[in-house]
């Protein structure tokens, strides 16, 4: 299950998009969209981010609960990801899974990736492929959130993304996942630093940065 699904989730994370209001949008997707465009008009204002998370993937059925810490830095449409001793790289054309459980290196176009093809992809396609829906208000460790679910138009891996936006400000504080088996894939964003330098080549794949014996998977 955590192979599967880890890299939709973790595109999840960080979000852009712009889309309009429809006369058929009731009154709780119309807050949904105004809330998370302000959302995405503040992500889309970095020019790069670097951000600490913490991920936690839990199903009570299958008596799985693990937690890892993660990092993600981010410029335009490329990303390096690391959570765990997983690491995902993308240079915005190519992704590179280094997949340590599996001990395996997938190689895939960026556009054949489900659930957005960069870190930025999941709202841009909201539009089209997502109807948002304002939750509730409620208190979150001192903060007051809003809650968002975004609900696929056609069948995904996940069903649900829950966001939630401080709601002062629109900050992302946390996302949740929900698959079609009980789980439930959360990451909390522990710090970000927008608008930081980062070199070019932190997102450019390099095999000797991998140990020897691992299967490379082309999947282009």
């Amino acid at each position: 299950m955590q192979k599967k699904l880890i890299i939709p989730v973790l595109i999840a994370l960080f979000v852009s998009t712009a889309y309009s209001q429809t006369d058929h949008e009731t009154a709780w997707e119309q807050k949904a969209n105004e809330l998370v465009k302000k959302a995405s008009e503040k992500i889309k204002s970095y020019r790069s981010m670097e951000v600490e998370f913490t991920y936690t993937m839990e199903n009570t059925q299958m008596g799985i609960n693990e937690v890892m810490s993660g990092k993600v830095y981010t410029k335009g449409d490329k990303y390096r990801m690391l959570v765990g001793d997983n690491v995902f790289i993308s240079d915005g054309v190519t992704v590179w899974n280094f997949i340590d459980d599996l001990w395996e290196i997938h190689i895939n176009k960026v556009e054949n990736m489900e659930g957005g093809l960069t870190p930025t992809a999941l709202l841009d396609n909201f539009e089209t492929e997502y109807r948002g829906k304002f939750i509730r208000q409620e208190n979150h460790n001192g903060r007051m959130v809003d809650l968002i679910d975004m609900i696929p138009v056609t069948p995904q891996s996940f069903f649900k993304y829950r966001l939630a936006l401080d709601a002062r400000d629109q900050t992302l504080v946390y996302t949740i996942a929900y698959d079609r088996h009980g789980g439930t894939y959360t990451y909390a964003i522990d710090k970000l630093r927008p608008n930081i330098e980062i070199a070019d080549s932190k997102f450019v794949f390099n095999r000797a940065d991998f140990p020897d014996g691992v299967d490379v998977i082309d999947l282009r």
